[in-house]
């Protein structure tokens, strides 16, 4: 009788801890709002909280949910942005829609719509009342048209290369892809171009590829509101150059990089130079206020003596040997002593890598045979075209950075 009530109060105390715990974790996930923390702050606690996931989670629901669930989420989320089901849901956020009517908008089967909302409402990509799905917070997300495109775009070109990865390497014995024209992503869309090539003969992916990219820098902090731009460009600027550039941004897009730099910096002395291919330049419906200018960074660089040349999100598309070539037409024109190379990049910690900084590598390397780079992989880089003082600087978010150099 001992025994039992021994065991009945161990029980018991047991119970009441798990119910401490439970209630602890419940509370102060009532209290957290995301947007109301600054990004460290932010990011730290996420980490904190996938220590705890870790820790309840036991190894084997971990690894079904990566290799068992995740495939038919992410078809489902496709699926979503596919049949209109977001936007939708999105547009009637008081009284909601039901499967039958997203199948009559969208000529789905109502059996087919349902299979997917059933796995959305589960991950809460949808939140379901009875027979009628609401909105949730992710929701609204994904009916954002940048966030529907980033969703084709990378289900629809990064999946045929993820899953005919294996063969790849199979067949190759396992060696990195020998150029940018022979990687995952020729094996399997089963073409001979590379990636860029392929998104030229593809327009309705390759603005959905642009609207992604645009949705990515919108989610990075800008290198503006963190780097010392006034000791490490302008402080140091020749007044008397003849050519009076202060800073080049080479590949710079629609110019979104100038300006944020303009609007931080409204009196900063020296012109600004914004440069990509010409198919780009002459797109650019409202262009900053800047020189524009048509330039491939794989030809030499047509301006000389900048106090700046820019980069960001560039040399991490190519392997070291390319990279290479579009280094070395910047170095040449370079002033020495003076100029600076300045680019935005990635920046890999040799241990506890961020998730997507380690995503985006693989996916690099799987699409056209480059990868993100450590410090010590960015100074060998840099250092064997002649740049020398690389300085890094790691931003206040996860993984990226600027990286500094000069030419002696």
């Amino acid at each position: 009788k001992l025994s039992s009530q021994c065991q009945f109060l161990t029980q018991n105390a047991r119970m009441r801890q798990e119910l401490d715990i439970t209630g602890q974790i419940t509370a102060l996930a009532g209290t957290i709002k995301s947007e109301e923390l600054d990004e460290v702050t932010r990011l730290q606690a996420l980490s904190a909280a996938r220590d705890l996931l870790e820790t309840l989670e036991s190894p084997v629901e971990r690894i079904i949910q990566d290799v068992v669930m995740n495939p038919p989420i992410l078809t489902s989320i496709r699926m979503g942005v596919q049949l209109g089901i977001f936007t939708q849901i999105s547009q009637n956020p008081e009284h909601g829609v039901t499967a039958q009517e997203i199948a009559e908008r969208s000529g789905a089967s109502p059996i087919v719509v349902d299979q997917f909302l059933r796995l959305l409402a589960v991950t809460g990509y949808v939140d379901q009342h009875a027979q009628r799905f609401k909105p949730s917070v992710r929701t609204m997300v994904m009916a954002d048209p940048n966030m529907e495109a980033t969703t084709r775009a990378c289900f629809d070109i990064g999946n045929c290369c993820t899953s005919k990865a294996p063969e790849f390497f199979r067949q190759n014995k396992n060696q990195f892809p020998s150029s940018a024209r022979d990687t995952p992503f020729q094996f399997g869309l089963n073409t001979d171009l590379n990636y860029f090539e392929w998104l030229d003969q593809n327009p309705a992916l390759a603005k959905d590829f642009q609207q992604w990219m645009a949705l990515k820098q919108e989610a990075t902090a800008s290198w503006t509101d963190w780097f010392d731009i006034q000791k490490h460009i302008i402080d140091g600027f020749d007044v008397q150059s003849p050519d009076n550039v202060l800073l080049v941004d080479v590949g710079g897009g629609e110019g979104k990089y100038l300006r944020e730099f303009k609007e931080k910096f409204p009196t900063a002395p020296g012109q600004l130079v914004l440069q990509d291919l010409p198919n780009v330049v002459s797109a650019i419906e409202n262009p900053p206020d800047v020189e524009l200018m048509a330039h491939d960074f794989f030809t030499p660089q047509p301006v000389k003596g900048a106090r700046t040349y820019f980069m960001h999100w560039i040399l991490h598309d190519w392997s070291d040997e390319r990279c290479r070539s579009i280094l070395t037409n910047i170095v040449a024109a370079m002033k020495p002593d003076y100029s600076r190379l300045i680019l935005h990049e990635s920046l890999l910690p040799d241990t506890n890598c961020d998730l997507s900084s380690a995503c985006m590598s693989i996916m690099m390397m799987l699409q056209v045979a480059a990868f993100e780079r450590s410090e010590e992989q960015w100074r060998d880089l840099l250092e064997s075209v002649g740049l020398s003082h690389v300085t890094f600087y790691q931003s206040p978010g996860n993984g990226e950075g600027i990286i500094e150099a000069i030419k002696l």
